[in-house]
Order: structure tokens, then C-alpha cells, then sequence
């Protein structure tokens, strides 16, 4: 089953890393896979380091805001990127475009920029691209024009192939599309471009293929970070958490990775049970985002899932305060095992009347819940509130929605209802009665358990109070049979005390004696460091 959250980078981040990384060439990549606002994000993040090439970054980014509507923007970019380098031909394709989506001339644009770079398969391709983007069917003969060109001066050249698998993705003809995205790879080996289309494209067809090929692909180019993530995406889509794991652990050490794909990686280390190191990251990450950032609430949710699991009791109380403390994100609501965690940590903790409000949450979020409504009664036997443990548990029943130790359970609560000293006496009595009829139930589901037939004891033994009178007899000869076909007898040292306190005393109650010693002197090898049962036995004559 997927298990899929809310995705997001960890503080391994230094100097040590940045050499695993291609700066603004990762948003190239990332444009040209149609991720745009990854990539902006990338090109503008590496704009201003001395490696990246302005010129191009900034005809990237033209790009993009043309390919999101936004003109003037798009006719900035391609303006800052002849500032940089006029001698690059790639801004007046942008232009070019632009003017191209205006219905206005191009032919000085274009000219002016295959006069810079002559014969250039690829800067043929990019006004191919501008041809397309304005109207394939308008520009059809200029672009078959450039395609010509283009594998005429390089036939080896992967973008012409590339593009025309792009005209059959298009047209969602997804097998000629993967059949031209291959061929282009096989023309470059290194090209990521075509290997990440070409997964993308296969992927719902053949995953495992789609997977190897990006395997492949990251042998060969082992910095790029679109191949990491993609590969890591890829894994997680295919239900491989292990692996998506192990994957997101070696792409967020990429300074070119997202601040989400940190988000989805604590999930998956929560998945992967790795709790501890889901813990730490999450919490680098609540205390490095700014704390209106949305993704601190999904990090304070998955620091008391993980604390959860790690049974540190106090520190998840504290981590569900400041969880729920925390204001809930627009469009975003809690979750039940938001609540029913936070009600386990309280629960556990020793605060019961704070887990019953937390399981009570819960369960308007989903009534029907056997689990929730068996915790909400836990809760309230944990307080000694019997009355409302009794409630949850009979809706359970009465729903037919229990299993035979509810039944268990229930008996027991209606016993906790009748040696409450504060209640009716005809309430009590009803009590009693109930956990009568519903021990027996179950006995008759499951004959022949200790706990079952303990507590049929202990209700005959509550039932004849001081005197007794043998009432409980015949339900704890029944446990000792029970007891003593065992092969792990020690395992059960506390039901034989139970027994033979019980048989002792009321053999001693009759007046014989000789009987009692024995059932005394059992309960003493049972009970070997009870002093004072030692010292009773050794008196008895």
C-alpha cells in the first residue's frame, strides 16, 4: 500500500558537498523536463555564483516565465542575458518567441542569432521549439525546417529526437514517444533529458524498466540532482520505501535539493522504522524554517509519531502540546492518529483524563473506530471511571463490532462497577450480573483460558464477599487443571497463589485443617519469599 504524505533537507549540508552538485545546470536540467518551478528555483539559488553563466541562466528563466504566461517577465530575462553576453544566441530565440506569441517578425531575431553559432544542431532545435510553442500547425513547415537542419549539420545530436518524442508525448502517443526517447539516449548516453522522459513516459507501462534505465543513468551521471530525486520518486511511486529511502538519504545531500523532498524524506524514514533518525531530521528542520513555514507543522506531527514509536512517553506528551499549539496550515486538517497517538503518549504517561479528550477527538473524526472506542475505554478504566470504560466497550458489542477479549474486558469493567462503594446498590447489582453473563459468553468462546476462567473465579469470589463459602471453588479447581496441564507452569505463579490462597483459606474455614496445610504449604512454594505465609505454614500443627 502507498503510504504517502506531504513532502520535504538536512544539516549535512557544507562545504564537503558542494562539489556533489552542477549549480545552475541542475535548473537547466529541471526546465527541460517541464519541473519549472523547480527549476526557477535552482537558476535563481545559483544565479550569482562565479560558475554559473549568466547568459544562459538567464534564458532559462525567460523560459520559464514565457512558458507560465508571463511576458514581460520572460522579455526582462532575455534582456539581462544579452546584457551578460551578447554574444550568446540563445536570448533572441527568447525574443524571438516572444515575439513569435505576439504575432510580430522574427526572421532578425533568428538570423541574427544563427549568424553567432553557425550550423548549431542544438540552437536549431531551440527555435524549432519557439516555432512549436507559438503554433505547430501555423510554423509546421519551419519547424520541419529545423529538424532537417539540425540532424543534417549533427545526425549524432539527441535534441532533434528528443523534440520530436516531445510531438508524440503531446499527442500522449506514449510507445512512439519512449521508442524516439530511447533512440535519442542511445545517440548520447549522457543525456538526461532524454532518460528522464523516457522514464517518465514508461514508467505506467514498465516500471522496473523505467527504474533500470534511471539506475543506469545516475552510474553515469552520479551529481546531477534531477537524476537523484527522479530515481528516488521513481522507488517511492513502486512502493520500494527501502530503497526510496536509502535514495532521498544520498539526493538531500545535494545542495540542489528541495526543501520538500526533506519533508518526504523523515516520512520515509518513519516508514522504513528507522524512528530515531526520522526524529532528528525532523526536528534540525522545525528549528532551521521560519515557524510560519507549513512544513514545520508536518515536522511537529512526525516528531510525536516518532516519539511514539520510541515509547518516550514525556517527551511525546510535550511534542503533542506543541503539535497541536501549533496553527493548523490552510486546507490541512488533523489527522486520527494525530489524535490517538498523542492520547496513547497521555495515556501512558499516567494523564488519563487528558488521553480521554484526545480519544475523544478521535473518534468524531471516525465514530466507527473499534480501536479508538477500545482506547477511550481504556482511558476511563486507567481514571477508575468503570461507568463510562463499560459504556465504550458495549457500544463495541452492541454494534457486533467486538472480538472475544472484548468481552473479557467488559466483564471486567461491570466488575469494577459493582465494588464501586459510591453507586446504587441496584446499579451495582445490575453490574455484577453483566459480568456474569459476559465472562460466561466468552468462556464458551474460548474454553479452557487461564484469564477467562481466573475471572470467573474472582466474580464467584466477589459474590460471596467474607464468607468464603466455597462459591469460587469449583471455578479455581477448574484453574488448577487448567494450570497444572501446563508445560510452563512458572509462567502462571500468580493464578496458582490466586488458587491456592482461595482453597487454603476456605478449607481452614471449614475446620479441616490437614487440607488447608496442604493448600497453604502449595501456595508457599509458590510464593517463596512471602515471610510471613513461611512463618503462618511452620505454626500450623
Amino acid at each position: 500500500m502507498k503510504r504517502k504524505f506531504f513532502i520535504a533537507s538536512l544539516m549535512l549540508m557544507g562545504a564537503s558537498l558542494v562539489t556533489n552538485a552542477q549549480g545552475y545546470k541542475d535548473g537547466i536540467e529541471y526546465y527541460k523536463v517541464d519541473k519549472l518551478d523547480n527549476a526557477k528555483e535552482l537558476l535563481e539559488r545559483n544565479l550569482n555564483s562565479p560558475s554559473t553563466d549568466k547568459a544562459e541562466a538567464y534564458y532559462y528563466l525567460g523560459q520559464i516565465a514565457l512558458h507560465q504566461g508571463k511576458l514581460a517577465e520572460a522579455a526582462a530575462n532575455f534582456e539581462k542575458g544579452i546584457s551578460a553576453n551578447a554574444a550568446n544566441p540563445y536570448n533572441y530565440v527568447g525574443q524571438a518567441a516572444i515575439a513569435l506569441k505576439n504575432g510580430g517578425q522574427v526572421k532578425a531575431l533568428l538570423d541574427k542569432a544563427r549568424k553567432l553559432v553557425k550550423k548549431d544542431s542544438k540552437l536549431e532545435m531551440e527555435i524549432a521549439r519557439a516555432f512549436y510553442d507559438a503554433n505547430p500547425t501555423t510554423y509546421a513547415k519551419d519547424i520541419e525546417k529545423c529538424i532537417k537542419n539540425a540532424r543534417k549539420w549533427n545526425a549524432d545530436d539527441p535534441d532533434s529526437y528528443i523534440f520530436e518524442a516531445d510531438t508524440k508525448a503531446d499527442l500522449r502517443d506514449w510507445g512512439n514517444a519512449a521508442g524516439i526517447y530511447e533512440l535519442a539516449f542511445d545517440k548520447d548516453p549522457n543525456n538526461i533529458e532524454a532518460y528522464v522522459k523516457y522514464a517518465n513516459t514508461y514508467f505506467n507501462v514498465n516500471p522496473e524498466m523505467a527504474i533500470a534505465r534511471l539506475e543506469e543513468l545516475q552510474a553515469k551521471v552520479p551529481n546531477s540532482a534531477l537524476v537523484q530525486r527522479e530515481l528516488a520518486e521513481k522507488y517511492y511511486s513502486d512502493n520500494l520505501g527501502a530503497k526510496a529511502a536509502e535514495q532521498y538519504g544520498k539526493y538531500i545531500k545535494n545542495p540542489n535539493h528541495f526543501a520538500q523532498d526533506e519533508v518526504r524524506y523523515v516520512q520515509l524514514l518513519f516508514f522504513g522504522e528507522k524512528y530515531q533518525d526520522s526524529y532528528n531530521l525532523a526536528t534540525s528542520l522545525v528549528n532551521k524554517l521560519n515557524p510560519a513555514d507549513d512544513k514545520v507543522f508536518y515536522m511537529k506531527r512526525m516528531q510525536l509519531y516518532n516519539l511514539v514509536q520510541l515509547e518516550k512517553w514525556p517527551e511525546a506528551v510535550e511534542a503533542g502540546k506543541n503539535f497541536f499549539a501549533n496553527a493548523l496550515p490552510k486546507g490541512s486538517n488533523y489527522e486520527v492518529r494525530d489524535y490517538t497517538d498523542y492520547g496513547l503518549a497521555l495515556q501512558t504517561a499516567g494523564l488519563p483524563e487528558q488521553a480521554i479528550a484526545a480519544y475523544d477527538k478521535a473518534i468524531e473524526l471516525n465514530p466507527k473506530n473499534a480501536d479508538l472506542i477500545r482506547n477511550m475505554g481504556d482511558s476511563y478504566a486507567d481514571a477508575e471511571n468503570f461507568v463510562k470504560a463499560a459504556e465504550y466497550y458495549q457500544r463495541l458489542v452492541n454494534d457486533g463490532n467486538h472480538k472475544s477479549n472484548d468481552l473479557f474486558t467488559l466483564s471486567n469493567y461491570y466488575l469494577g462497577i459493582a465494588s464501586t462503594d459510591s453507586l446504587d446498590a441496584a446499579v451495582k447489582a445490575d453490574a455484577l450480573a453483566k459480568s456474569q453473563s459476559y465472562i460466561d459468553e466468552v468462556d464458551k468462546l474460548v474454553p479452557g483460558n487461564v484469564q477467562i476462567v481466573n475471572q470467573k473465579a474472582k466474580i464467584a469470589k466477589f459474590r460471596e464477599g467474607d464468607n468464603n463459602n466455597g462459591a469460587a471453588l469449583a471455578a479455581y479447581k477448574e484453574l488448577l487443571s487448567i494450570l497444572d496441564a501446563k508445560e510452563n507452569k512458572a509462567d502462571y505463579t500468580r493464578y496458582y497463589k490466586y488458587a491456592y490462597n482461595y482453597m487454603a483459606t476456605y478449607y481452614f474455614n471449614k475446620g479441616d485443617k490437614a487440607t488447608a496445610k496442604t493448600y497453604y504449604q502449595k501456595w508457599l512454594e509458590n510464593d517463596p519469599d512471602n515471610e510471613s505465609l513461611r512463618n503462618y505454614v511452620n505454626s500450623l500443627k
